[in-house]
């Protein structure tokens, strides 16, 4: 005996086909947002990474020059005040003063709250300066040491530390 099967109820071509149409849309859609938010709220690590790349080979020299002056630093933030300060001390352990220290603080994964910073000297090696109405949480922080003037001035040292403000 043979059985027939309705064709009413069932799923049928345009059922697939308005299926498969609107995965996609759904699918593009998303992708769509995500790389808006992605390009968005990610301003990259360098704001002129082609220009720095020029300068690759000079910074590895710098380095070089760093390394051969033997200078540590130490970091301290007092989260109550909201001063920091760094050491610089030379491969004797005297501390090395006479320098102009810049840098910026933000926090590692975006830059929407970055500070520049600019460290005056306290004596002994030790740079300090208070960043204001810092929020909880762990920040990044890049120095830089110069010494001379105007067209004189050169970059001594660098220095990168992660500071952690407790809630």
């Amino acid at each position: 005996m043979k059985q027939t099967i309705s064709g009413r109820g069932g799923i049928n071509g345009w059922h697939v086909l308005f299926g498969m149409i609107a995965f996609f849309l759904i699918v593009t859609a998303v992708d769509g947002v995500m790389i808006y938010k992605a390009v968005s709220t990610f301003g990259g690590d360098t704001p002129d990474a082609y220009r720095t790349g020029l300068l690759y080979n000079q910074r590895i020299a710098e380095e070089r020059r760093q390394d051969e002056r033997g200078w540590t630093e130490s970091t301290k933030f007092d989260g109550r005040t909201g001063t920091f300060s760094v050491t610089l001390k030379d491969h004797a352990g005297h501390g090395v003063d006479g320098l102009q220290i810049t840098g910026t603080i933000g926090r590692p994964a975006t830059d929407i709250a970055d500070h520049n910073l600019v460290l005056t000297a306290a004596g002994g090696g030790t740079y300090s300066t208070v960043v204001p109405n810092l929020s909880e949480g762990t920040w990044d922080i890049s120095l830089v040491a110069s010494q001379g003037d105007g067209a004189q001035r050169s970059i001594v040292y660098r220095a990168k530390a992660r500071l952690w403000k407790q809630p």
